[in-house]
């Protein structure tokens, strides 16, 4: 299939980028968000579909990228919905952070029409994807995925084949459990270090490149340092949607990670202490305060 026109549902924070993405790269783009409008999107050079149904009847390929499974089963079964329209031999790249169960049924739905969907989580900020430097777990059926390798080229230069439909989501978990917990670590180093009154410039430019250190020491260590949390490349809010979908996935498998839920508990208070929109690197002054309140009860 000579692929020319994609598109995307869902033009925020994600789905904008990889639209602009696709334009760099050459792709006709239709877009379509719940608000209709996207000037961005059009003056980027692409077109505003009026529903998903318009979208789909224009698109060899589809992405979606939405903030629940709710919302996008709506947008492919609803009653304006991309399955109305939707071309036999379309490919649908489903890249929100869903549970499986909600994709494999969407997935089935598809088929009935002679679609693919693929299951292509992408991990990464709103600024990696941008550069291009996020990457997308793609799985599914091989052949499909092969008729769009240029277009995940193009969303998000690297990517990876994980396996059988749902592997993707499962490795986003994975690589989401490892940023919460390197994150708490990373968190409780800096803190340890200000305790004892170290240089956290020479303690950063000492442990980032050593067994001790981490990517995530590298990149949010400074941050923590400075203790700057707004811009926020990473807010707590979105990352603690994929660590409720971690601990719903490991009950259902029967089985406890206690690193996993240390960090979690602790990204759990910082958004109940309303801390949702700050950047993940914030949950130093959750550490911070936590071990302030535990000095001053003993």
């Amino acid at each position: 299939m000579n692929v020319r026109t994609i598109g995307v549902i869902g033009l925020g924070k994600m789905g904008l980028p990889i639209a602009e993405n696709l334009l760099d790269r050459g792709f006709d783009v239709v877009g379509y968000r719940r608000s209709i409008e996207c000037p961005e999107l059009e003056a980027a050079g692409g077109t505003v579909a009026s529903s998903p149904a318009d979208l789909a009847a224009s698109c060899e390929v589809i992405v979606s990228i939405l903030p629940t499974a709710e919302t996008v089963e709506h947008v492919i079964c609803g009653p304006e919905g991309t399955l109305s329209t939707m071309r036999p031999e379309t490919v649908h790249l489903e890249m929100s952070t869903i549970p499986v169960t909600s994709k494999l049924g969407l997935m089935r739905q598809l088929e009935h029409v002679g679609a693919t969907m693929l299951d292509c989580p992408i991990s990464g900020s709103p600024g990696m994807v941008g550069s291009r430097m996020a990457t997308v777990f793609a799985s599914g059926v091989a052949e499909a995925i092969d008729r769009v390798a240029d277009v995940l080229d193009a969303i998000s230069g690297p990517w990876v084949r994980t396996g059988d439909f749902g592997s993707g989501t499962h490795l986003k978990y994975i690589a989401s459990l490892l940023v919460a917990t390197h994150t708490v670590a990373a968190a409780e180093a800096i803190v340890l270090a200000r305790r004892n009154n170290l240089d956290l410039d020479m303690v950063q430019r000492t442990l980032e490149t050593s067994i001790a250190g981490s990517a995530l020491f590298a990149q949010r260590g400074p941050v923590m340092a400075h203790r700057s949390w707004l811009p926020a490349p990473g807010p707590i809010a979105t990352l603690h949607e994929i660590l409720d979908q971690i601990e719903e996935h490991l009950h259902d498998l029967g089985e406890r990670r206690p690193v996993f839920e240390a960090a979690k508990a602790v990204f759990d208070q910082a958004l109940a202490d309303g801390w949702g929109e700050l950047d993940i690197a914030s949950v130093h002054d959750q550490i911070s305060h936590e071990n302030a309140l535990t000095q001053r009860s003993q």
